[in-house]
């Protein structure tokens, strides 16, 4: 999809979101930095070190434009899923871009709230296959058209990569059948949940 395309794309989805929802979500976050939420960053690096898989799910609320988009579009406090990698901190996701790998210190220093999710029926080997299944994606397309419901079989948005990575079927069409971040613990189990942040470490709980 163009760069024009994109952006009339996005113009939509929060047109739409914010004639549908009034005023949820729509406010843009901005990023904070410093030694406390540098503290706490590293506290969700360690929740996710201890509690976390090969194949499970990272759920954030990001801090790009692209998140406040997802935000508003879904009326939720979460915008983008990642997959946890097999190399420790590793992480793979689908953004604007494409499908890529990238560094699990990066993902969360960028995110304002952080959700551990291990899927339905996650094993340590079914968490392996799912990221080997995850890496042949690599370099594909975003999905933009799937966000609406209109999914395209050879790319990929967010949360439907993770999913399909742990064999749950997408492809559907169907705004209905849009697979947004903020749904995902509904297949699987919370294990952390990080809230916003707030400058104060958080505690690694099993739940």
């Amino acid at each position: 999809m163009t760069s024009s395309s994109w952006r009339s794309l996005t113009a939509a989805l929060t047109l739409g979101a914010t004639l549908t929802l009034g005023c949820a979500g729509t406010a843009a976050l901005k990023r904070k930095t410093g030694p406390a939420y540098e503290a706490e960053t590293q506290s969700w690096i360690e929740a996710v070190r201890r509690l976390g898989g090969p194949g499970m799910w990272l759920v954030v609320r990001g801090y790009h434009r692209g998140d406040d988009v997802v935000a508003v579009a879904s009326n939720s406090p979460l915008s983008h899923a990642a997959i946890i990698g097999a190399a420790t901190g590793e992480v793979i996701e689908a953004v604007g871009e494409g499908v890529r790998s990238t560094t699990l210190s990066k993902l969360l220093h960028e995110s304002h709230r952080v959700q551990i999710v291990k899927p339905r029926g996650w094993t340590p080997a079914l968490g392996a296959t799912a990221v080997t299944r995850a890496r042949t994606q690599l370099g594909k397309g975003y999905d933009f058209l799937g966000v609406i419901g209109a999914p395209d079989k050879k790319r990929w948005y967010c949360s439907e990569l993770a999913a399909w990575s742990m064999g749950v079927p997408v492809d559907k069409r169907g705004a209905w059948h849009v697979i947004h971040p903020k749904d995902l613990h509904k297949q699987g189990t919370l294990l952390f949940d990080s809230g916003a942040r707030d400058g104060k470490p958080d505690a690694a709980l099993a739940r």
